[in-house]
Parts: C-alpha cells; structure tokens; sequence
C-alpha cells in the first residue's frame, strides 16, 4: 500500500514535472517569438531611421547647396552694386563736365552774337554813312 502511495506519488511528481517541463517549454518557445519579433521591429526600426537619415541627409545637402547659391548671387549682387555706384559717380562727373563745357559754350556763343550784332551795327552805320555821302556828291554834282 505504502508502494502503491510511493508509486502514485511519484507518478503524480513525474506527471507535475513534465507539466512544468512543457510549461517551461512553452515559456522558452514564447520567449524566441518574442525575440524574434523584437529583432524584427528593432530591424524595422534600423531601416525606418536609415531612409529617415538618408532624406535628411538629403534635405540639408539641397539646403546648403541653396545657401551657397544665394550667397553666390548675394556677393555678385553686391559687386554689381559698388560697380553701378562707382559707374554713376563717373556719369555725375562726366555730367558736372558737360554742364561745364556747355556754359562755356552758351558764353562763346553769346559773346559772338555780341559781336555779330556789333558789327552788322557797324555795317548798318556804314552803308548809312555810305549812302549820305553818295547822296551828298550826286547833290554836289548837280550843283
């Protein structure tokens, strides 16, 4: 009887042990599924942040290209300004010079319409000064 016990009792442990056996098992078969799911999204997770840092690494090379762009035309827009403000300087100088030029012109140019009137004044009294004393002999003749 005492066997019989021994016996059950020992069939009872075997039959709990495999039970926590396959328990066991089951435990370990979920823990490598879980595994392999965490492998697979920290996989996922790898190649998300590659494309995410691949794009940006993109983004900013483009956007650096643009920055040097705009600092090329920035400092050619500059050069063109100082070369325009120094072309104006020279166009108001050479104006300056012009505008001189051309009052001394319109002085010449009154001065000889000074002389001209002086002397077309002085013909003008000649051909009078003329024409009196042809008179004064055609009288002198008929006399």
């Amino acid at each position: 009887a005492e066997k019989m016990e021994l016996e059950a009792a020992l069939s009872e442990a075997e039959g709990a042990l495999e039970q926590e056996e396959n328990k066991v098992l089951r435990a370990q078969l979920e823990l490598t599924q879980l595994r392999q799911e965490i492998d697979r999204r920290l996989s996922e997770k790898d190649e998300e942040f590659g494309s995410t840092k691949k794009n940006m690494t993109k983004a900013i090379e483009s956007m650096q290209s643009a920055v040097e762009t705009e600092s090329k035309g920035k400092a050619e827009a500059l050069r063109m300004k100082k070369k325009l403000e120094t072309d104006v300087l020279d166009l108001d100088c050479n104006l300056e010079h012009a505008n001189a030029a051309n009052a001394d012109t319109q002085r010449t140019i009154k001065n000889y319409q000074l002389s001209l009137r002086e002397a077309q004044a002085k013909l003008e009294d000649q051909q009078r000064a003329k024409e009196i004393a042809h008179d004064n002999l055609i009288n002198a003749d008929h006399k």
